[in-house]
C-alpha cells in the first residue's frame, strides 16, 4: 500500500491567509522564513495584544507579545506557558504540523492563550491546560 506524503503549506500561501484572516497584519517574507505582526483582542472585555509570529520552514511557530508586556500574578513568580525563549507554549508536542495553515491554528491558539493569561492574571489559576514549563 503506497502512502500519500502531505506537503508542507509554502510561505506565500500563508502569508496570503494571514492577511485574509487578520485586520491589522504586517509581514515580512524571506527565503525560508516568515515574520508577521499583528493585534488580537482575545474577547470584548479584554486588552489588544501587539503579537510577532516568527515560522521557518522545518521548524515551529513561535509567538510572542510585543505589547503590552505580560505581567505576573502577584503570587507568581513566572509566567505560565511560555518556552525558555519567550516564546508562547500554545499547542502539545503533534498537535500541530507544517501542512497546517497558521491563520487557522496558531492564531486561535494565540487568543485563547491570551484569554486564559488574563484569567490567570485575575485569579491565579491557569485554566488554559498543557504542561508546566
Amino acid at each position: 500500500m503506497a502512502t500519500t506524503s502531505i506537503r508542507a503549506v509554502n510561505l506565500q500561501l500563508q502569508q496570503l491567509a494571514l492577511q485574509n484572516t487578520l485586520a491589522e497584519v504586517t509581514c515580512r517574507l524571506r527565503p525560508g522564513r516568515l515574520t508577521s505582526w499583528f493585534r488580537l483582542q482575545p474577547s470584548a472585555a479584554s486588552r489588544t495584544y501587539s503579537l510577532r509570529l516568527d515560522y521557518r520552514h522545518g521548524r515551529r511557530p513561535q509567538v510572542w507579545v510585543v505589547y503590552p508586556h505580560l505581567a505576573l500574578h502577584p503570587k507568581s513568580q513566572r509566567l505560565p506557558h511560555i518556552h525558555r525563549d519567550g516564546s508562547l507554549c500554545l499547542w502539545y508536542r503533534g498537535e500541530w504540523a507544517d501542512n497546517m495553515l497558521l491563520a487557522h491554528t496558531i492564531v486561535p491558539w494565540t487568543a485563547e492563550w491570551l484569554l486564559h493569561y488574563e484569567v490567570w492574571l485575575a485569579t491565579g489559576t491557569w485554566t488554559g491546560g498543557g504542561h508546566a514549563h
